[in-house]
C-alpha cells in the first residue's frame, strides 16, 4: 500500500507524484497527471482507498477520482499528448513534453517531483526523482494514476463512440486480439498511432524510428 514515507524525507517542500497512462496502447493519447497533496493528515477512509490504479476496479476508481479531484487540499495538472504528437515527436519525448504540460497546468509549482518508474526529465528549478513502483509506494503518485487512468478511459469511451468497430471502450487503444482484428479488417481511424509497428504495418508503411531514452 501507498504511504506518505517519501514524501516526509523532504519536509517542508512541495512535493508532486507524476504518472502517466497511454504509453504502450496503439490508439489514443497518452494522459500525464501531477498531483501535489498539500496536507499529509487526510481521512484514512479517503487513504485507504487510494492505491496503484491498476489494482483498482473501474467503479472504485471512478469514485476516488471524484473524491480527490474535489478535494481542496489536493491539486492536479493534466496533461493529454494526442497521437499526432506521439507520432511526430516519439514516445519518449511525447512523454516528457506530457509531464511537463501537466506542470504547467497544475499552477502549483513543487520542489521536488516524484516520478514512477525509471524515466527521468529535466524540468527547470525542481528536484526530479524517479521511484520504482512508486504507484505502489506514493500516495501522491498513487493519486496521479488514478487521475490519469480514469481520465484516459473517459476519453478512450468518447473515441469509442465515434469509431466502435475497435472495441475502445473495453481494450482502451491496446493491441488485443479483437482489436488487432479489426485494425486488419477496417484500417486504422485517425486515432490510430502511426509509428508504432502493428499499425505501420497495415498501411504499407515502415514504423518511425525514434531513439528512445526510456
Amino acid at each position: 500500500m501507498p504511504s506518505f514515507e517519501i514524501e516526509k524525507q523532504y519536509p517542508g517542500k512541495v512535493i508532486c507524484g507524476i504518472d502517466e497512462v497511454g504509453l504502450g496502447p496503439l490508439a489514443g493519447p497518452i494522459v500525464v497527471c501531477s498531483c501535489v497533496i498539500l496536507d499529509y493528515n487526510l481521512p484514512m477512509e479517503l487513504l485507504n482507498n487510494i492505491d496503484d490504479s491498476k489494482k483498482l476496479t473501474e467503479k472504485k476508481r471512478e469514485t476516488i477520482f471524484e473524491i480527490v479531484t474535489n478535494y481542496k487540499k489536493i491539486k492536479y495538472g493534466i496533461a493529454i499528448i494526442d497521437v499526432e504528437i506521439i507520432d511526430n515527436i516519439g514516445l519518449s519525448n511525447a512523454w516528457k513534453k506530457g509531464v511537463i504540460d501537466s506542470q504547467k497546468d497544475i499552477n502549483q509549482i513543487p520542489d521536488v517531483c516524484l516520478i514512477d518508474g525509471i524515466r527521468k526529465v529535466d524540468i527547470e528549478n525542481v528536484q526530479v526523482i524517479t521511484v520504482v513502483k512508486g504507484d505502489q509506494k506514493s500516495y501522491s503518485i498513487a493519486t496521479a494514476s488514478i487521475i490519469a487512468k480514469v481520465t484516459r478511459d473517459r476519453l478512450m469511451r468518447k473515441i469509442h463512440l465515434e469509431f466502435p468497430e475497435y472495441g475502445f471502450d473495453k481494450n482502451v487503444g491496446y493491441g488485443t486480439k479483437f482489436h488487432l482484428e479489426a485494425l486488419r479488417k477496417f484500417g486504422p481511424c485517425k486515432y490510430h498511432r502511426k509509428s508504432y509497428a502493428p499499425v505501420a504495418s497495415i498501411i504499407g508503411k515502415r514504423p518511425i524510428r525514434y531513439i528512445h531514452t526510456f
